[in-house]
Formats: C-alpha cells, structure tokens, sequence
C-alpha cells in the first residue's frame, strides 16, 4: 500500500489530513474504530468492499462514503486493478502521526516493505485512540 499525504493539518490549522492511498489487490485495513476523527473516503480507482458498522458496501469509482468518528469500519482493494482512493480525515493531525510512526517503525525494523517484530502496528494505533476489532 503507498499512501501520499497531500494536505495535512499543519497546512490548514488543523481542519483536515487528505490521503491519497493506492492499495493492490487485497490490500486495505482491517475492522478498526477511532473516536476522535472522521473519515471520508472518495473511490478514484478499482473495487472496494467496505464495512460500515454492519452494513457491507461495493465501492467504485465515484463512490463516496463518510465513516462518523466510533462507527467500526474497514475496507479491502478488491481489484482485479490496483485500487486508489483519496481519505479525508477531520481533525487533521491523528491519522497522519499514526501512519507517520508506523512507517518509522518499519523503518526501525530493517524491514520497510515488511514489519518485524519491532513493529506493533496496534500498540502504536492504541496512542491515537484507534481500535482495531479484528
């Protein structure tokens, strides 16, 4: 998964963060809930499926979705293309410094393109308040 940071909160007094993630095949993130942002994901590129709350979505191109901060959520690229989807997250600030400790985490273990044991992705998840459920 490649995820490229356009604007984040520094750039707009802490209103926003806006991703751009491009997720091959089966990649995407697992059954998590945050309760301090929401996210709204925008279908750019490729197939989806998306949980929200209990309700199962097919997202393509065009498709929107808004996740209000604590509902549980996930989503899968299910191609057969590469996905790519823009993640708006408000408050800025949270999502970014998670993804941002993630990645140095990776870094750290030698591994970028694959985490050791050194990363904990849900340990450091857990200091920004998120929950992975799954």
């Amino acid at each position: 998964m490649t995820m490229i940071f356009t604007t984040t909160a520094k750039h707009n007094e802490g209103g926003y963060t806006l991703c751009e993630a491009i997720e091959p095949p089966q990649s995407g993130a697992a059954l998590h809930r945050h309760p301090t942002y929401d996210e709204t994901f925008i279908i750019c590129e490729g197939n989806y499926e998306f949980q929200l709350d209990k309700q199962m979505l097919k997202l393509g191109p065009g498709d929107t979705v808004f996740v209000p901060r604590g509902i549980p959520h996930s989503f899968l690229s299910v191609g057969p293309r590469v996905g790519r989807q823009l993640i708006i997250s408000s408050p800025g600030g949270i999502f970014d410094a998670f993804i941002a400790e993630v990645a140095t985490s990776m870094v750290d273990s030698g591994l970028p393109a694959c985490p050791g044991e050194a990363t904990d992705f849900r340990a450091i998840a857990a200091k920004y308040g998120m929950e992975f459920l799954s």
